[in-house]
């Protein structure tokens, strides 16, 4: 997102010359970071699948809610983000078109990458308590990992208030809508793949 001028993020109240001279100046880059989320978006539906399945062996013989919940809305949390791909890419696309038009559909790639965080708190949640009910003798994530679920989803809640906002921390270049959600979702992600492939090697071993 670097390479597009996307990080930092455009800010809401960018002058529609200044957003339009970064969607011609960046096309190309633009472009490229747009195909690049496609690709890692479907990795991380793989990682989520992984954890579905991981999640499935802890509840056993229930009616394994969870896991059900951690998929589905895990992957219903990731197509509005191939929304905002699509929205950057058409965006640097004709760089002819009226400058409202850019704006628009600018603006409505920030808003699908900010704003609909509900289904991924609900996994997030749904992923915690699932960890948090393993009473077996060795369970498959360490409890700490259940409460981290719980405040990953309680932080990303920020997102929910990029309408009401256009500066200030809750804006979607806002310090708690974008950086403290990015980063908090981004050190889950990484720790997430290093515990489902350590899962994934005992069960090998």
């Amino acid at each position: 997102m670097y390479m597009a001028g996307f990080i930092p993020p455009t800010p809401p109240t960018m002058s529609l010359t200044d957003l339009v001279a970064l969607y011609s100046q960046n096309a190309t880059a633009i472009r490229v970071v747009a195909i690049a989320m496609l690709f890692l978006l479907s990795g991380l539906m793989l990682l989520y699948s992984a954890l579905g399945d991981q999640l499935w062996e802890i509840e056993g013989g229930s009616a394994r809610t969870c896991s059900r919940i951690q998929v589905t809305l895990g992957g219903i949390s990731l197509v509005p983000v191939y929304g905002t791909a699509a929205c950057w890419a058409l965006a640097a696309y004709r760089s002819e078109r009226a400058p409202e038009i850019t704006q628009m559909l600018s603006d409505l790639g920030w808003y699908l990458f900010v704003f609909p965080v509900a289904p991924a708190l609900f996994q997030m949640w749904a992923i915690g308590f699932a960890v948090l009910s393993d009473k077996s003798a060795r369970p498959k994530f360490p409890r700490w990992y259940g409460f981290l679920c719980f405040w990953v989803g309680i932080l990303l809640m920020t997102g929910l208030f990029v309408p009401f906002f256009k500066v200030g921390p809750f804006a979607w270049n806002g310090l708690l809508a974008f950086w403290v959600a990015a980063i908090t979702l981004g050190i889950w992600i990484n720790i997430t793949g290093a515990l489902v492939l350590g899962v994934a090697k005992q069960g090998r071993a």
